[in-house]
């Protein structure tokens, strides 16, 4: 049996056994001089059966060094979201025109899925978009699916 799903602009009828791996960003305006303006990401994803969020976290870490060029881990600690176990991580990397640098925060859906939560800036700028990724941090409530 299909299920429905979609976004505030659509929805349509998705079949049984495919998986939610949807991802949507906001990122601010454009900024004169700045290449990439600072931006958030949500991303579904789905663990490996019966993976722990550590060994999923793990994984992406792998991934992202082995593929990032000067992937510099800052930062990885397990936290709190809004009443959900989570993993944080923060990381610098040369995205060839620039230092980028990057926090994500993975938990666990109660259907099993995976959810990231990126924000994204240059290096140089992440301290000033700070207070716009904890902001939208700081309004984040779960619905009661999730």
């Amino acid at each position: 049996m299909a299920y429905s799903s979609g976004t505030r602009d659509f929805r349509f009828n998705v079949p049984d056994g495919w998986v939610d791996r949807s991802m949507i960003a906001w990122s601010a305006p454009a900024t004169p001089g700045v290449a990439l303006p600072p931006n958030i990401m949500v991303a579904y994803d789905a663990p490996h059966k019966g993976e722990l969020l550590a060994s999923y976290v793990d994984r992406q870490l792998k991934d992202l060094s082995s593929k990032a060029k000067n992937f510099r881990l800052e930062l990885r600690r397990d936290v709190n979201l809004k009443g959900r176990e989570a993993v944080e991580i923060m990381f610098q990397w040369d995205a060839g025109g620039g230092l980028m640098k990057q926090r994500q925060v993975f938990s666990l859906l109660s259907d099993g899925r995976a959810v990231s939560f990126v924000n994204t800036a240059a290096a140089p700028e992440f301290e000033r978009a700070e207070p716009f990724f904890s902001g939208m941090w700081n309004s984040l409530d779960w619905n009661s699916a999730a």
